[in-house]
C-alpha cells in the first residue's frame, strides 16, 4: 500500500541537485546577515566571522587567534565562502524545511503502510482457510495482538506526522493554535474519514490499547453443511464487547457504536474497512500538500539546480584525478580542462537564473519587484 504518492521529487538529477545544495558545506556556514556579494570582500566578511568566534571561544589566547585567522584567510576559498552562504540560504527556504518534513512523513507512512500489510497477511492465514480454530497455535494469536498494536500506534503516529507538516508549512494564525487549512479542509476531510461510529471506534481503541489494554480478538471457527452436505468452515476474528466497555475512555460516538454491537462482534471486516478509510485519508492529504505548495516547491528545485550547475563549472577535475588514479596518454591538462569547463558553462547558461524574487503585488495591487537576497551567481 503507498499513501505516499513518491517522494518529493521523483526526478533522479532533481533529487542529486537537492541533496548536494543541502549536504555539509565544504566551509563553515556563514552566520545569517554576512555579505558575500556587493560591498566588501567575501573573504574578508569571512575572516571577521572566523575572528569573532576564535575570540569568543579562546579570549585569553590572543596569539592563537590571530594564526587561526590567518589560516581561516588562507583556507577559505571565494568559491568555499559562497558554497557556505548559498548552502546556507537553501536551507532556510520554505521548501527546503517542507522537503525534510515529507521525508518524514513517508517514513510514517511506509511504517503505516507495512504494518498493515503485515496484519492482514497475517489476518489472511486464518481467515478464509479450512483451518480450525483448534489447531491454531497460542503465538499466531500473540503475533495478532502485537501486529494489531503496531498498526493502531502507526495510525497515530501518521496523524501527528501530518500536523507537523500543517503547521510548519501554515503556522497557527488564530488562538486555536490552527492554520486556515487546517480549521476548515483538513478537519473538514477528517471528519468525513474518520467521523463515523466505525472509525470512531477505532481511533479510540488506539487510546484503549495504550490507557487500558491491548485488545485480544478471540478467533472461532463455525461449522455449516452446504446443499452438497459438505462440511464448510468459517473462521472469524471477534472482540468482546462488555469487555471493551469496561473502559470510560471511548467517547459518545464510539461507545454508541460498541453498545450497536452483539456480545461477540466480528472484528476483521471492521479493520479492512478502517484501512480503506484510512488509505484514502493520507492520499487525500499528500496530493493536497504537494499542490498547495508548487511555489515552495519550486523555489527549492530551481536554486537548488542553479547552484549545482555553478558549481560543476567551478569543479572540472577529471574523473581519474577524483579517483587517484594517473592521466591517460597524452592528457593536455589545460586543453582538456577549459573543454570541459565550457560544456558545463554552456549546461548553466542555458538553465538561467530564477529565483531572484520574481514579481510581488502590493496591497494596492501594484506589481513590483519582489525581494530576494539570492542574488545571481558569479560569472
Amino acid at each position: 500500500m503507498s499513501v505516499s504518492g513518491g517522494p518529493l521529487h521523483s526526478e533522479s538529477d532533481t533529487n542529486t541537485m537537492i541533496r548536494f545544495a543541502a549536504s555539509p558545506a565544504t566551509a563553515e556556514v556563514l552566520p545569517h546577515g554576512t555579505s558575500v556579494s556587493g560591498a566588501g570582500n567575501p573573504r574578508d566578511s569571512w575572516l571577521r566571522h572566523r575572528i569573532h568566534r576564535c575570540v569568543s571561544d579562546c579570549p585569553d589566547t590572543v596569539g592563537r587567534v590571530v594564526e587561526d585567522a590567518e589560516q581561516a584567510q588562507e583556507s577559505y576559498t571565494p568559491i568555499a565562502v559562497e558554497m557556505a552562504w548559498r548552502k546556507a540560504h537553501i536551507d532556510d527556504l520554505p521548501g527546503s524545511r517542507l522537503k525534510d518534513d515529507l521525508e518524514a512523513l513517508n517514513r510514517c507512512s511506509y511504517t503505516f503502510g507495512e504494518n498493515a500489510k503485515q496484519l492482514a497477511t497475517h489476518m489472511a492465514s486464518f481467515l478464509g482457510t479450512g483451518q480450525h480454530v483448534h489447531k491454531v497455535s497460542e503465538e499466531y494469536v500473540l503475533e495478532l495482538v502485537r501486529l494489531l498494536h503496531n498498526y493502531l500506534m502507526s495510525v497515530t503516529t501518521l496523524i501527528e506526522a501530518q500536523r507537523v507538516v500543517m503547521r510548519h508549512r501554515w503556522p497557527a494564525e488564530k488562538k486555536d493554535g490552527k492554520s486556515e487549512f487546517e480549521r476548515n479542509d483538513y478537519t473538514n476531510q477528517l471528519g468525513i474519514a474518520f467521523d463515523s461510529g466505525e472509525t470512531a471506534f477505532m481511533v479510540k481503541l488506539r487510546n484503549y490499547s495504550t490507557h487500558y489494554a491491548i485488545p485480544v480478538p478471540g478467533i472461532s471457527t463455525t461449522m455449516s453443511w452446504g446443499a452438497s452436505r459438505q462440511v464448510e468452515l468459517v473462521n472469524a476474528l471477534k472482540l468482546d464487547r462488555d469487555l471493551l466497555l469496561r473502559f470510560d475512555g471511548w467517547g459518545a460516538v464510539a461507545k454508541g457504536f460498541l453498545e450497536e454491537q452483539e456480545s461477540k462482534f466480528d472484528f476483521a471486516p471492521i479493520i479492512e474497512r478502517y484501512m480503506k478509510s484510512a488509505r484514502e485519508f493520507f492520499a487525500w492529504f499528500w496530493d493536497q500538500i504537494n499542490r498547495r505548495s508548487s511555489e515552495a516547491k519550486a523555489e527549492l528545485h530551481c536554486k537548488a539546480t542553479e547552484l549545482f550547475l555553478w558549481y560543476s563549472e567551478q569543479d572540472v577535475r577529471p574523473e581519474w584525478m577524483t579517483s587517484g588514479g594517473e592521466p591517460p596518454p597524452g592528457w593536455n591538462g589545460r586543453r582538456e580542462l577549459r573543454r570541459k569547463r565550457a560544456q558545463k558553462r554552456i549546461e548553466r547558461y542555458a538553465y538561467g537564473s530564477r529565483g531572484h524574487g520574481g514579481i510581488a503585488v502590493d496591497s494596492r495591487g501594484v506589481a513590483m519587484p519582489g525581494e530576494d537576497s539570492w542574488t545571481p551567481l558569479p560569472r
